[in-house]
């Protein structure tokens, strides 16, 4: 099994974050499921990004995308691309917000976690 094969099939046993597409930018995109992502697919996306932070954020997103209308889908078989070509730009956009959503800590968090830094000597 290729690794890329691997890593989709540990997605099974995470959860899916699902988010509704309001009607008005739809275009047959009726929902999307995204999972968080393990430290080996950030760096296998940031290898396939090649340098290009806006294609980073692109090959992220799209690691993290699992379902589509809640069907699965997959880097392994290439039904992520497909999809992801085929959504609306708004829709792209949603992903992408979600994508962070899920990833990033909100300020009051970070905030917390810099005010516990400790300094040692040794």
């Amino acid at each position: 099994m290729a690794t890329s094969e691997k890593s989709e099939s540990k997605k099974s046993t995470r959860p899916i974050y699902s988010y509704a597409i309001p009607a008005s930018i739809a275009d047959g995109v009726t929902s999307v499921g995204l999972m968080e992502l393990t430290a080996h697919e950030e760096i296998m996306s940031t290898k396939r990004a090649s340098g290009d932070a806006f294609r980073l954020a692109y090959e992220l997103a799209k690691q993290s995308l699992c379902e589509v209308n809640g069907q699965p889908v997959s880097l392994a078989d290439g039904s992520v691309d497909t999809a992801f070509d085929k959504m609306p730009a708004k829709v792209r956009n949603l992903v992408l917000r979600a994508y962070a959503e899920i990833h990033t800590t909100n300020e009051d968090v970070a905030a917390d976690f810099l005010k516990a830094r400790q300094v040692r000597v040794g």
